[in-house]
């Protein structure tokens, strides 16, 4: 009976080294899990990506990659879903690959705001220490009753997002100003008529009529009106006097959105209606408290280009801006990255 204390005694040792075992393997490994954080899982021209940057970008391609094996092999959510084989694709392993390929596009990006000084440090960690300092400001400008202009505290996604978006356009206006003397009109000329159809074509203007009818009756007036010059090839005059129908007016008129002001949503509306119309067809039938009112598209007409003179200013932002994504495609055509192949397979959501 005696005997019984030392090995209870004994037992409440080992459950005490256990214990404590326990508590510094947690550490320990939690220490090795923020050391991991700062391992370069790639470099791009030696310019080194760590497991916290890639990570990053991986999680913005969890819901594409996602969307991409429902749609390619219907593959839905689950819990195996990202280690699942789908004919030979892994999820996990397309969302990795496809973080490469995007982080190596910014970075090259990235290097050349760098050349260009328009950035100094492109590390991961500078951009952690400028998102913790601007969401600073911020809240010490709301604690002073101060304005700011944006969200109160920027995200991580959000502010990446903008900052790259925002020194990606400070190094176009660099190189604008370090080129545009030396732009002739032979090069902004032969830009110009390539991409004027995309760019600096002036829209369109339309003919048109307006057709209103009053009563209660004035839909299916309205409707059989429409039938008569479809069926006939009418003009909307000709089918009103053949049914002479009352309360039935018709109005010829001309839209150009550009001479209409920003506010004017019914015009708006119908050149957006009018857009997708083909001549001598009708618009739906609308209807309010006074009757009902009907379109017809009697012309489109072509406002052609704006002059080159006009648009030159643009068209050296746009030779820069192409030149620039040349520059970019011929950087990651060329690029030496090393990954390590041991540290990618451990990355995962």
């Amino acid at each position: 009976m005696f005997g019984k204390r030392p090995i209870a005694r004994t037992l409440i040792l080992l459950l005490f080294s256990l214990v404590v075992a326990t508590a510094i393997i947690a550490v320990v490994l939690n220490m090795e899990m923020r050391a991991s954080a700062d391992e370069v899982v790639l470099t791009i021209d030696n310019e080194p990506v760590t497991v916290q940057e890639f990570q990053f970008f991986l999680r913005q391609n969890k819901a594409w990659t996602s969307s991409y094996f429902k749609q390619k092999h219907n593959a839905d959510y689950s819990e195996d879903f990202w280690t699942s084989a789908y004919k030979g694709e892994t999820p996990l392993d397309y969302a990795r690959q496809k973080t490469v390929q995007d982080v190596t596009r910014i970075k090259t990006e990235q290097s050349l705001m760098k050349q260009h000084g328009i950035i100094q440090d492109v590390s991961y960690a500078s951009f952690l220490r400028d998102l913790a300092a601007e969401n600073e400001t911020r809240q010490q400008k709301i604690r002073e009753g101060q304005p700011i202009y944006g969200p109160q505290q920027y995200g991580a996604d959000s502010f990446y997002s903008y900052t790259q978006s925002m020194n990606y356009q400070r190094l176009i206006d660099t190189l604008v100003k370090q080129t545009r003397n030396s732009l002739g009109d032979k090069e902004l000329k032969a830009l110009y008529e390539e991409v004027k159809p995309e760019y600096f074509h002036l829209g369109y203007a339309f003919v048109y009529e307006k057709v209103t009818a009053s009563g209660t009756e004035s839909s299916r007036t309205l409707n059989t009106l429409q039938e008569l010059v479809l069926s006939e090839k009418f003009s909307v005059e000709e089918a009103i006097a053949r049914l002479s129908p009352s309360g039935v007016e018709v109005q010829k008129d001309t839209l150009d959105i550009d001479t209409k002001s920003k506010d004017d949503d019914a015009a708006r509306y119908l050149h957006d209606v009018l857009t997708s119309t083909q001549p001598g067809e009708f618009t739906a039938i609308q209807q309010d408290a006074e009757g009902s009112m009907m379109f017809r598209l009697l012309d489109t007409r072509d406002k052609g280009y704006a002059p080159y003179e006009q648009v030159k200013a643009s068209l050296v932002q746009l030779y820069i801006q192409k030149q620039l994504e040349q520059q970019v495609s011929q950087k990651l055509h060329n690029a030496n990255i090393r990954i390590n192949e041991e540290v990618l397979r451990s990355i995962s959501f």
